[in-house]
């Protein structure tokens, strides 16, 4: 195997682990409307809060207010509210939100657990590890016309093939990483219950 080689494979590892990097953060979601959230939260908070009774948000404000929120209408008004209650609100709902695939909110016992489906730590483990296995698989498929072209011998005209398996090999790429974060948020969700604070109580009657 000479220098040249070695570099394309060292490069196009490199390219998948930047990548994966890229994902993980554009599923997470960006900083760039942070502010926006922050002025509508602060807003429909303090008015969600208000002390007189005449200004109390009808329930359809309210439900539409959780749903603005939470940047989805696919999870409940209640769900949203209860996350409102954790330490880190803002993590835990972009997590929940993300992860309601694995999770779900009991609200007797007031607490978010596993779906039966990923209720033991061997069934999360497995796959985790074969999303993971996916991803790079699929990855070196798609970057495989540009570095096998050299090492196999193969015209360089074979690296056209590249047009087909970046989208194809970089889109089942995307989605295997997109469900192990989906795991892994989900299970630092359920451990960071520990930190559960009680809802704020406003006496509506002062």
């Amino acid at each position: 195997m000479d220098i040249s080689t070695i570099i394309k494979i060292v490069v196009a590892i490199s390219a998948i682990l930047g990548a994966a990097k890229v994902i993980y953060e554009f599923t997470l979601g960006g900083h760039t409307r942070r502010r926006e959230e922050y002025r509508f939260a602060k807003e429909f908070l303090n008015d969600l809060y208000k002390v007189d009774e005449a200004d109390k948000l009808h329930p359809l404000a309210v439900e539409r207010g959780f749903y603005a929120i939470a940047g989805t209408s696919s999870i409940k008004a209640d769900d949203v509210e209860y996350l409102l209650t954790l330490l880190s609100p803002d993590k835990a709902l972009k997590d929940y939100v993300l992860s309601r695939a694995c999770v779900e909110i009991d609200h007797k016992t007031q607490r978010v657990q596993f779906r039966a489906k990923y209720a033991s730590v061997f069934a999360r483990f497995w796959r985790k590890v074969w999303w993971l296995l996916i991803y790079f698989v699929a990855s070196l498929l798609a970057a495989s016309p540009l570095v096998l072209t050299g090492p196999l011998g193969l015209p360089t005209r074979f690296m056209w093939l590249a047009i087909v398996t970046i989208p194809c090999g970089g889109l089942y790429a995307y989605l295997a990483l997109r469900d192990f974060i989906k795991i892994t948020r989900a299970e630092a969700l359920v451990k960071d219950q520990k930190k559960h604070t009680p809802a704020i109580q406003v006496d509506r009657n002062k």
